[in-house]
């Protein structure tokens, strides 16, 4: 099995499990929060193995989850099985790539993903290309630190860590790449994410209006 395929395998079978103690402390509440905003038809970029899928509302009418890593995509149709079947559909595409008409979505949501999109420019660009007018993007994001020595040791160690984490990037500044397609923000909540790593711990998260 090539290197590539035996990573990706290891990560998704570790992903829940190494994120059980985080998502009890605060992401699980921190997500809660954010997706009872959805409503309508709804994307889902990197859904990874479905974390955020027992959390959507009533509101959501369709719901898309975007997954392209074949291991986190067998979780997600595994964990799926029982939940929300008759408005759901998995699908394989690259967040720079989905494969849907311009203005298909009322909402967007990206969790602990876009640090790991290959091109982050591009990603948010497609998530402006396919939310409708008015229409809503939900993120919740670790980002960049704006503590100098911690930054110093994100920059040496993010080569490393973005192999052994599936690309995971320490150094990206998220908010100002969401501002930048032109959508606004309507809530910019930043916050440490407790129990992280103190290079991993910085995150955002919110909503954008198109």
């Amino acid at each position: 099995m090539p290197l590539k395929k035996i990573r990706s395998y290891l990560i998704a079978k570790s992903y829940d499990y190494a994120m059980r103690s985080t998502e009890k402390k605060c992401l699980h509440g921190w997500r809660k929060d954010l997706l009872s905003q959805a409503s309508g038809d709804l994307l889902e970029i990197g859904a990874g193995t479905g974390v955020n899928l027992p959390l959507y509302p009533d509101a959501v009418t369709q719901i898309v989850l975007s997954e392209p890593d074949a291991q986190m995509r067998k979780n997600l149709v595994r964990k799926s099985e029982d939940l929300q079947k008759d408005r759901l559909n998995i699908t394989h595409w690259e967040a720079e790539s989905i494969e849907m008409p311009d203005a298909s979505f009322d909402t967007i949501v990206s969790t602990l993903v876009l640090c790991s999109v290959p091109n982050l420019e591009a990603s948010l660009n497609e998530i402006y290309r396919l939310l409708r007018p008015n229409g809503l993007f939900l993120f919740l994001e670790h980002i960049i630190s704006n503590h100098p020595p911690t930054l110093t040791w994100q920059r040496r160690i993010e080569p490393f860590w973005s192999f052994c984490a599936g690309n995971c990037r320490l150094t990206r500044d998220t908010a100002a790449a969401i501002q930048a397609t032109g959508l606004h923000f309507e809530l910019l909540t930043e916050a440490p994410m407790a129990g992280a790593p103190v290079f991993v711990n910085r995150t955002i998260r919110g909503s954008a209006r198109k």
